[in-house]
């Protein structure tokens, strides 16, 4: 059995999108060869929401090293908004953080020493076969080059989001000279979309030979998938040719950079239909960005169809998406290269999907080719009014197409997504290995 280290600021226990990944994959893992384990700051410490695991404790390599001001901020958003814990809380993040400028205290350096520390550590006890790094963070990626350079371990990098600006045109990394060093050190780099990794290539930031990449995936625990176990229970409708009230769910968070008002005048315009009913009702368990919010609040028949909720856990996440009809993902207009984890994480409840985001996106050639919804652009009012009429009309097809293509989304199940991993962590030390054997 081999052993890999991954190093990443959301370890499994957060309720962060990485971590949320390899909780999924971790049951299927050992049965590839790979024994695996987590170094990042303590989730107790450094997120508002965690995660329980079943998982041995052994493999997880957590650093306390996190600043007052953070651990009290974290505190201070597990309770409701100017509730007496929240403002208590709240108090002791603003005198922390003024102690913190007063003494010069570098939270992410304090972080970054933590981790080292507990890295070198779990090394000395385990004798990892393989070393990982994730960006984001990008310092997290530099510190474990740095580890495994004066360790003299193989090195695996693995890079989530591009590191540096980029847009319609291009890439354009931050460092390219660190990046191109760091990227050539590793024995393969591990991209979440192809997009970023054809990015990477064109900038020379990395060699054909070392890049790959791999996709989020949908769990595969029975629990996650009864139904009648939400807050939408009973209310979706799920019938074809607009009989019925189709029930839309977005989960997760609605900042500026995935702005909706185009949407929400083609949501408008479609529910003001000639007799009266509205076909769709939209559910968000979430933040919505303020400008969102108050068009839907100051207009009536938004405000009647459309509900927006505090963020839920991560099964309760899953019973709703269960019980819903219509599954929504916005992609910000700037974001064209990454795949959105919640079209993966959702995949397995089988419901047509709504995706607005730039069409340059790969995730566009996914849902075309499965053809188990629609993607159209954000800022198209015209394509999100036709796309969601096609959902109305046409729904019965959408969801049918699960069972149609059920051999290609079964490529995205934690299983199939646990083997591709581990078959690219083998080809990673038979790169590493290879020049000591010529």
């Amino acid at each position: 059995m081999r052993r890999v280290l991954l190093v990443m600021i959301q370890p499994p226990g957060c309720s962060g999108v990485q971590g949320l990944i390899y909780n999924k994959l971790l049951p299927y893992l050992e049965g590839q060869g790979w024994e695996f384990h987590f170094a990042g700051p303590a989730p107790w410490l450094f997120s508002v929401l965690t995660e329980e695991l079943n998982y041995p404790s052994e493999r997880l390599h957590y650093t306390t090293n996190v600043s007052g001001s953070h651990r009290f901020s974290v505190e201070k958003n597990r309770h409701a908004k100017k509730s007496l814990p929240y403002l208590f809380f709240g108090g002791l993040q603003l005198v922390y953080r003024m102690v913190e400028r007063l003494i010069g205290h570098d939270s992410d350096a304090y972080l970054l020493r933590g981790l080292e520390t507990t890295v070198r550590q779990a090394e000395r006890t385990w004798n990892f076969d393989l070393i990982a790094g994730k960006s984001p963070d990008f310092k997290v990626l530099r510190l474990v080059s740095q580890i495994t350079r004066s360790l003299q371990k193989p090195f695996l990098s693995m890079v989530v989001d591009p590191y540096g600006a980029r847009d319609e045109a291009g890439f354009y990394p931050t460092t390219p000279e660190l990046q191109r060093e760091i990227l050539d050190q590793s024995c393969s780099t591990l991209f979440m979309s192809p997009l970023t990794m054809d990015r990477y290539l064109d900038a020379g930031l990395v060699s054909p030979a070392k890049a790959h990449y791999f996709t989020d995936s949908y769990p595969e625990m029975p629990e996650l998938y009864q139904r009648q176990r939400s807050a939408l229970a009973g209310r979706s409708g799920g019938a074809p040719a607009g009989q019925g009230q189709l029930q839309l769910i977005y989960l997760g968070m609605l900042p500026e950079w995935r702005p909706i008002e185009v949407f929400l005048e083609a949501f408008s315009d479609v529910a003001n239909q000639a007799d009266g009913t509205a076909p769709f009702r939209l559910s968000i368990f979430g933040y919505v960005y303020p400008a969102a919010q108050q068009r839907i609040n100051t207009n009536p028949g938004l405000a009647e169809l459309i509900q927006v909720h505090p963020l839920v856990s991560y099964t309760q996440s899953h019973l709703l998406a269960e019980d819903a009809d219509i599954q929504f993902v916005v992609i910000g207009p700037r974001h064209l290269d990454n795949f959105p984890s919640k079209f993966f994480e959702y995949l397995g409840h089988h419901k047509p999907i709504l995706v607005l985001g730039p069409l340059q996106n790969p995730l566009k050639k996914i849902v075309d080719d499965l053809q188990i919804g629609c993607y159209v652009d954000s800022r198209d009012y015209e394509a999100i009014r036709d796309a969601l009429l096609q959902l109305q009309t046409n729904y019965s097809f959408y969801k049918e197409a699960y069972r149609r293509n059920a051999d290609a989304i079964e490529e995205f199940s934690a299983h199939r997504v646990a083997e591709h991993f581990c078959r690219l962590l083998d080809g990673a030390l038979a790169l590493q290995d290879r020049p000591r054997l010529a």
